[in-house]
């Protein structure tokens, strides 16, 4: 009875040390602080706990538990330089000491106006005399002249060019817009697509103006190379699985080319 209760005893408590060693390992998973953008549905949503970016920066690091904290696009920038974050996902590169990953995702960038409103914009100088509404520090990423045109005069102040504004919330922006406060819209198509569903508008409402490059480049970056380098090899690893292309059709992200290229 006692070399019984004995030997229940030594396995239960072999499964208890099992238990706690294989809780201490999750626990041991090294944590990162992760910038990201403040929420602009397909790529960021319900507070950065799901969207195409979030889920991307996710599977690309799973050896990490990721701790993501939301910025302005403006911030997002000097988030590893400033030591806000340790990653910040959304930006482009930059000589400030950070290591920067291949381009990850890409946006499409279109001006949008209202069909109703019959306006002809068939090249950046066409904005000119319109009330246009961008999101934050559009001016730095949409062309050479689209950057002569709407540079703020005094970039402390933002002092914009009459006419021109840029907002760091898109859901606002988006809001904006169909509320009549600007008369064309500068944003992603597909985040465009998401906020006016949810105001009750539609794609069949608008005219899209090409007028920019196709695609926006945007990449991560981080404050060690070793980071970067993990990052770079669980990319490609989801390039070439198939995975990245799903997480496009989940989050209905429409793209000419996949920048997984010749990895799958």
């Amino acid at each position: 009875m006692n070399a019984c209760y004995l030997a229940v005893c030594r396995t239960l408590a072999g499964v208890a040390l099992l238990v706690c060693s294989l809780s201490i390992q999750a626990e041991a998973k090294p944590e990162l602080t992760v910038a990201i953008s403040l929420d602009i549905p397909p790529y960021v949503m319900n507070q950065a706990s799901t969207g195409l970016e979030v889920d991307i920066v996710r599977q690309a690091l799973a050896q990490h538990a990721l701790v993501f904290v939301q910025l302005p696009y403006g911030a997002l920038q000097s988030a590893v330089a400033s030591k806000r974050a340790d990653v910040s996902v959304g930006v482009e590169a930059a000589e400030d000491g950070g290591f920067y990953s291949v381009d990850f995702i890409t946006f499409a960038n279109y001006a949008i106006s209202k069909k109703a409103d019959q306006l002809t914009i068939n090249q950046v100088d066409d904005l000119q005399g319109h009330r246009v509404l961008a999101w934050q520090n559009a001016y730095q990423v949409l062309g050479a002249r689209y950057q002569q045109l709407f540079s703020p005069r005094t970039l402390l102040a933002k002092d914009y060019p009459q006419g021109y504004a840029e907002v760091a919330d898109q859901a606002e922006q988006v809001m904006l817009f169909w509320q009549g406060h600007s008369d064309v819209t500068v944003i992603d198509r597909s985040i465009f697509n998401h906020f006016s569903k949810m105001s009750g508008h539609g794609m069949a409402d608008v005219s899209l103006h090409g007028i920019f490059p196709p695609v926006t480049h945007y990449k991560v970056s981080f404050r060690t190379a070793q980071l970067r380098d993990q990052f770079n090899q669980g990319w490609q690893q989801l390039c070439k699985s198939g995975g990245y292309d799903a997480l496009l059709t989940r989050y209905e992200v429409a793209v000419e080319h996949s920048l997984c290229g010749g990895l799958k």
